[in-house]
């Protein structure tokens, strides 16, 4: 059920800190993942914030990534060039294997659509993604829309690996095909907004005005899975709701109104966050939102959804945690005249002024019951208990959309460190690094020794955590190895050298460049 995953968090080691409550219950042992916005690199930190893995790729990603059983990460990436351009924008949905090389690669990227925001693995090895399409302001009038507006309503395509480096659409849902409005009786879709909150009403505001991507509508921008419905969750940032749509239909079901094991087509099946969108009573909860999903079959909570509340207005962020009106095989009540309940969260997490991204944002539910939250904008990641104590913290100077954490038995974690120690994340046999000379006044020379061949990676650092150069990515034989930094061209100063091999404890080393 659900994902069946444990989550991930973020980059290179700048600062750590661990604080334990006596009530607290302990942070929950794994590699935390993740990925710098618009950045070319992962990182799998482990639990004393250590760098224990990354991955590289020439095109840029970072606004989220997940582990694979075969320790193999799947992203959204960003080709050389977009015809479309938001927040968000993507057009890539990359496989790459555990020393980075690409395993497949879809494209999504032309006038009339492209991939944005999130994706989501799912069970039978094919890949959620949520897409713009290009409707015209001819088009959105046609449909009901009061103002004649260019609008990019989202769209969410699954892509199935081809086996041959590529992929191909073999599943796919438009929010264009559920749509109400109340603006002309002389329309297809006409109808009292209220009477259909399983549609969507094509007269809610814009969220943009002006510039690039201004006609995205709904700003869809988390994805999530729950295998046990097959039903598929989607977060909006400006509508301020979630909803949750039947994977189980066909294509062409996914289009209409009836079919599917919902019975319902490609219909909304629950929506929750601001019952005004559907001309229903009941007070906005929702302030922006990120990341809704599902709590894993067997965790605290299972069944119940998690979602980053931004609190925008108020500069306040909190994680929301709701109980679903579900029955066992996935159906969603709602009385009649009355907005969906909850009317209430079932749990809420916040610190007030202390905690705040105004965008972004992710959480996930850990198999001890903490929670896993990411604040984006700052760079902080922690695992908070059921009482709020903060149990493990780590921060980057960087701003990173997403992060997950995976248990020491996950099968993608045994294959990224098959010589781990087992029951503890940062206990990995010790790797030795001599570099020389140090100071340097341009070539630095590393040398090290691989007990086995595996895959490494060297990364040069500066002081504040920005990579400045790789200097080994990729597969390496065991032995002593050499390599050498020619430092032309960058700046007297203070680096880092880390060098990371799998099931190996990464090292770095503090050199000085004066010139």
């Amino acid at each position: 059920m659900f994902r069946n995953f444990v989550i991930i968090i973020t980059l290179a080691a700048i600062l750590f800190s661990a604080a334990l409550s006596s009530a607290a219950v302990s942070p929950f042992e794994g590699y935390t993942l993740y990925s710098p916005n618009l950045s070319n690199n992962t990182y799998l930190v482990n639990m004393g914030g250590s760098i224990a893995h990354s991955w590289y790729n020439s095109k840029r990603g970072g606004y989220s990534v997940y582990l694979l059983e075969n320790g193999h990460i799947v992203r959204p990436a960003s080709p050389n060039m977009t015809y479309l351009n938001g927040g968000g924008s993507a057009g890539l949905v990359q496989e790459l294997d555990i020393s980075g090389s690409l395993v497949w690669e879809f494209e999504y990227n032309t006038t009339q659509h492209l991939t944005h925001h999130d994706i989501e693995p799912i069970p039978n090895g094919n890949v959620l993604a949520i897409a713009w399409e290009v409707k015209t302001a001819a088009q959105a009038v046609q449909a009901g829309r009061n103002t004649a507006l260019v609008m990019w309503p989202d769209h969410v395509i699954e892509i199935q690996p081809n086996g041959s480096g590529g992929g191909s659409i073999v599943w796919e849902w438009h929010v264009w095909d559920h749509l109400v409005q109340d603006y002309d009786p002389a329309k297809d879709n006409y109808g009292v907004v209220g009477d259909h909150p399983e549609l969507l009403d094509i007269n809610m505001p814009l969220g943009g005005i002006g510039g690039p991507g201004s006609a995205d509508w709904l700003h869809l921008n988390g994805i999530d899975y729950n295998e046990e419905f097959d039903q598929i969750i989607l977060s909006s940032h400006f509508t301020d709701e979630f909803y949750i749509i039947d994977h189980s239909t066909t294509i062409e079901e996914a289009a209409g109104h009836s079919g599917g094991s919902s019975g319902m087509g490609g219909d909304i099946l629950y929506r929750w966050g601001s019952p005004e969108n559907y001309d229903r009573t009941g007070a906005e909860y929702f302030d922006v939102i990120h990341c809704s999903v599902w709590i894993a079959e067997g965790y605290p909570g299972e069944g119940n959804i998690l979602t980053f509340n931004n609190g925008e207005g108020t500069h306040i962020s909190e994680i929301v945690e709701l109980t679903p009106p579900v029955d066992a095989a996935g159906h969603y009540s709602i009385e009649p005249n009355s907005a969906f309940a909850p009317e209430n969260p079932t749990w809420v997490y916040s610190a007030g002024t202390g905690f705040y991204s105004n965008h972004l944002g992710s959480c996930q539910r850990l198999p001890n019951g903490n929670t896993l939250i990411c604040e984006s904008t700052s760079g902080d990641m922690f695992e908070a208990d059921s009482m709020s104590n903060v149990v493990w913290n780590y921060n980057t100077s960087y701003e990173i959309a997403r992060c997950l954490r995976y248990g020491l038995n996950y099968p993608g974690i045994e294959a990224i460190f098959p010589n781990a120690v087992k029951g503890k994340a940062d206990l990995l046999p010790e790797m030795e690094m001599t570099v020389y000379p140090n100071p340097f006044n341009q070539r630095l020379t590393l040398e090290f020794t691989l007990q086995e061949a595996g895959e490494v990676s060297v990364i040069v650092y500066d002081s504040m955590g920005r990579e400045i150069a790789a200097l080994g990515l990729g597969h390496w034989a065991s032995g002593k190895h050499s390599v050498v930094w020619d430092a032309d061209g960058v700046g007297s100063g203070v680096y880092f050298i880390r060098l990371v091999a799998i099931g190996r404890w990464p090292v770095a080393k503090k050199v000085v460049l004066l010139k």
